[in-house]
């Protein structure tokens, strides 16, 4: 008798080859209370969808066994069963409770847990078994068990994360399977779906993961972990200077002493000096608890930056200026005396992608007049633009090294400064 064939090439029995179910029956008439044999005779009746029978052998085969692996994966074979017929999930679920329990350091029961609770929208569940996962050493594929491998349970992980929170830690997670993963497709699209429905974190930040990506090291780089800016503008100063330090700067419009902060590791890691001005003052009072350099409170569309140079006894050169005051960066930008003082790099907040684009080109003319060259025209905080600064660079002042230059319309911050992934495929 020809028996029909229900499994894909990449299964491990082949209904109309070797372990066709003739065979296979055979071969269980001559040791009947043999578990393995048993095993093998469930796994074809699984695989030709006839889940009663599969069920009935697979228990049969975790009864009279006493290998923890076998029962393991006849635990398995049953939820894959059940899993098949409508309205079971919780007896899905009981065989996978049951298969993880008992070989909990192994990763197939966790995964198909975590499919199992997507499908029930259970993402404590699935966060909680994701996470399991993932602490086991061993994430090895197995197809016969249905587990595709690591980067599955990762994917569980990020959406059940988001689902939880709806923080930007779930977005994190997305975006670092988006951009700092070699993803098959199977998981490329679905990632991709989550970043287009989520949008993409509000920080990218520099971790030392990425260093081996990084375009343009500089000198102690290896030391930096984790860097303080809202989008690597902390990163792109060190590499215009190459790792200067003692450098200076006038940063206006600081915020809180770390977060999204631009100067907090040229201070704390490569002893630069400055002046930070913010029109907050609880984030100045923390400004000043946190960290050593002076912090100024006041409008800074009020101030007179000359008079503040000579107060303070600032250089006509200084290395760095950040501008980021959303649509009164223009006001500021115009206060200053560029006529007198040189700023090596400058990081100016135009936001064009929510206020047009008049503030930016206004800037633009009045940099360029006084001898700034554009590096890197709208820094963009997605992969599909949405630019909101320009970085310029004073050639008076700075070397900047010729690769770091960029005639690109809207450079996404993490194309920008690292190099692209070489793509697997699946």
């Amino acid at each position: 008798m020809k028996i029909k064939r229900y499994i894909t090439e990449s299964d491990v029995f082949d209904v109309n080859d070797k372990k066709n179910l003739q065979d296979v029956l055979e071969t269980h008439i001559m040791d009947p209370k043999n578990p393995y044999k048993i095993y093998d005779l469930a796994r074809v009746y699984d695989k030709m969808e006839n889940g009663a029978m599969g069920v009935s052998l697979y228990l049969k085969a975790a009864d009279i066994s006493t290998d923890p692996d076998l029962q393991y994966k006849s635990l398995i074979g049953i939820a894959r069963c059940y899993d098949r017929q409508r309205d079971r999930n919780f007896t899905t679920e009981g065989a996978l409770i049951d298969a993880a329990g008992l070989l909990p350091e192994r990763p197939e029961a966790h995964y198909l847990l975590c499919a199992l609770y997507e499908k029930m929208k259970k993402w404590k569940n699935c966060f909680l078994h994701a996470n399991l996962g993932l602490n086991i050493e061993d994430l090895t594929p197995n197809e016969e068990l249905g587990f595709p491998g690591k980067i599955d349970l990762e994917y569980y992980h990020a959406l059940a994360k988001w689902s939880i929170t709806a923080q930007q830690d779930g977005k994190q997670l997305f975006f670092n399977l988006k951009h700092k993963r070699n993803l098959p497709e199977r998981i490329r699209e679905k990632v991709q779906a989550a970043l287009d429905w989520n949008f993409y974190p509000d920080i990218i930040p520099y971790e030392c993961s990425d260093l081996e990506r990084f375009k343009f090291p500089f000198d102690g780089i290896e030391r930096i972990k984790k860097n303080h800016s809202k989008h690597f503008q902390d990163m792109f100063v060190l590499s215009a200077y190459k790792g200067k330090r003692n450098g200076s700067y006038l940063e206006i419009g600081s915020g809180d002493p770390h977060i999204h902060n631009n100067t907090a590791l040229l201070e704390e890691e490569y002893g630069w000096k400055g002046i930070s001005i913010d029109n907050s003052e609880s984030l100045c009072y923390e400004f000043r608890q946190a960290r050593t350099n002076t912090v100024i409170c006041a409008d800074a569309t009020q101030i007179d930056y000359e008079d503040l140079f000579y107060k303070h006894c600032m250089d006509p050169v200084i290395d760095y200026l950040q501008i980021d005051c959303d649509e009164l960066s223009i006001s500021v930008l115009e206060r200053m005396p560029l006529d007198k003082v040189k700023f090596g790099v400058i990081t100016f907040e135009h936001d064009s992608y929510r206020l047009s684009t008049p503030k930016k080109f206004a800037a633009k003319k009045i940099l360029e007049k006084h001898g700034y060259v554009c590096a890197v025209p709208n820094v963009g905080f997605h992969a599909d633009g949405y630019p909101y600064e320009d970085w310029y660079y004073h050639p008076d002042v700075v070397d900047i090294p010729k690769e770091m230059l960029t005639t690109k319309d809207t450079n996404f911050v993490f194309d920008y400064f690292m190099n692209p992934l070489i793509t697997k495929k699946d």
